[in-house]
């Protein structure tokens, strides 16, 4: 490892094993209070799907119940391949193993996130401090604890983030390629980055030639959405098999889409956050049973045929977007609280406020380091993580939104929030010695 690089290893390795030790020896302390408030362990029944694949019952929530189309299917399988490699040697506890596999990825997502801030800004010492910022982030080593998608999705996001930048700058279609298959990857643990290549529009309007640019940014938008949808033909073939319909990612969006809108119609009386989306889910299981399907009757419901999950998931679209048609003011009012949703909200008050004490400074930060460092900064790089947090933002907000959405964008903040912090330090240190400190080279 080079001098310059030296000093990211070892904050990299120390804050990995100091994670690692927390969590397996500080965290089982306190776990029954943890998972009430912040739901760690097995959620949103990726275990249940990988429990089944890996006991031969095929891609389904529960054995008796159908084939499902509700998750992407990259993390379950993911999941899955962990829980046979615990099985193999007798006596290792999978959960701990997925913790250590999520604090490994975040480690890696660290490296990335300092390679990001190189092609951000020349100024000293931000790569380091950001990948130092993202790494201790509560959100993400919270997101750690969990058997849910936040970490891997983000590291995934952070590839092709970089893969992105790199054919924005060489221009290649073979680079173009590859972004389209990392896009694919992506969107086989979550799907909501899936249509981010048409933002590369407005980019190539702002630092591609203007308009003139349109016609060549379509084509680039183009041709990564089809590499996407290549890597996903096998699970969109599956899923027509099923059902006979064109599902590229997952069936889940009516099921957010009322959560969403029965949350926002709802809140004003004694009610949580979390006690509201559970009772949510207590009306979609009366409606499942009002329309005459066959299912068991959870959060998510579990339908004996797949057919009966799409029809039901496209009836509780259908009827969000009914009530949005004729109550345009509705849905201003709840696409304004998905917005505060997206970086606060929580299971219940507590929980909230504590994720404005945490998100907070880090978006003043980086407000303030956009301001700041804009001069120094790469515009096209600065363009394409600004456009990623615009459409990421946009595609939560009309439909259901909660605090733990927002990790995959802490990365961005972090980079964005180490500017002013380095400028301070900086600032410290030469009044203390009277001149400029040695630092990290980006």
């Amino acid at each position: 490892m080079s001098t310059e690089r030296r000093p990211l290893g070892m904050w990299v390795l120390g804050i990995l094993v100091l994670k690692i030790a927390v969590a397996l020896w500080v965290v089982p302390q306190f776990k029954g209070d943890i998972r009430q408030l912040y739901s760690i362990g097995h959620v949103d029944n990726y275990y249940s799907i990988a429990k089944n694949i890996e006991n031969g019952n095929g891609y389904r929530f529960s054995p008796d119940t159908s084939l499902t189309l509700m998750r992407e299917p990259g993390y379950p399988y993911f999941l899955a391949g962990v829980r046979h490699i615990c099985d193999y040697f007798d006596g290792v506890d999978y959960q701990k193993v997925a913790v250590v596999v999520n604090i490994v990825f975040t480690s890696v997502c660290a490296l990335l996130v300092y390679q990001l801030a190189q092609l951000l800004t020349s100024a000293q010492r931000v790569p380091l401090i950001a990948a130092i910022l993202f790494m201790l982030h509560p959100g993400v080593i919270l997101s750690e604890l969990r058997n849910g998608v936040e970490v891997p999705f983000t590291l995934l996001l952070l590839i092709f983030l970089l893969i992105v930048r790199l054919a924005l700058r060489t221009q290649r279609t073979i680079d173009y390629v590859k972004a389209g298959i990392a896009l694919g990857v992506v969107s086989c643990v979550r799907s909501t980055a899936l249509l981010f290549p048409s933002f590369l529009i407005i980019h190539g309007l702002l630092f591609d030639g203007g308009w003139r640019s349109i016609p060549r940014s379509a084509a680039r938008a183009a041709l990564i959405f089809a590499c996407a949808l290549l890597v996903l033909s096998p699970w969109i073939v599956r899923n027509y098999q099923l059902v006979g319909k064109f599902i590229p990612t997952a069936s889940v969006q009516g099921v957010a889409m009322h959560a969403g809108y029965y949350i926002c119609t709802h809140e004003g009386g004694q009610k949580s956050f979390s006690e509201l989306d559970d009772e949510a889910a207590g009306v979609r299981n009366e409606l499942a049973a009002e329309h005459g399907y066959r299912f068991k009757a959870y959060y998510y419901q579990y339908f004996y045929d797949p057919k009966d999950e799409v029809t039901f998931n496209n009836l509780l679209a259908s009827q969000v977007v009914d009530q949005y048609v004729h109550s345009p003011s509705l849905f201003v009012k709840c696409a304004s609280e998905n917005a505060f949703n997206f970086w606060f909200r929580g299971k219940n008050e507590a929980v909230t406020i504590a994720n404005i004490c945490i998100q907070l400074p880090y978006m003043l930060l980086a407000v303030a380091g956009l301001l700041y460092g804009f001069r120094q900064m790469d515009r096209p790089t600065l363009g394409l993580l600004l456009l990623f947090m615009l459409y990421t933002v946009g595609v939560y907000v009309p439909i259901h939104a909660q605090a733990r959405y927002s990790m995959a964008l802490i990365p961005i903040l972090s980079i964005l929030a180490a500017i002013p912090i380095a400028r301070f330090i900086a600032l410290r240190w030469r009044g203390a010695a009277g001149a400029e400190p040695p630092s990290v080279q980006p």
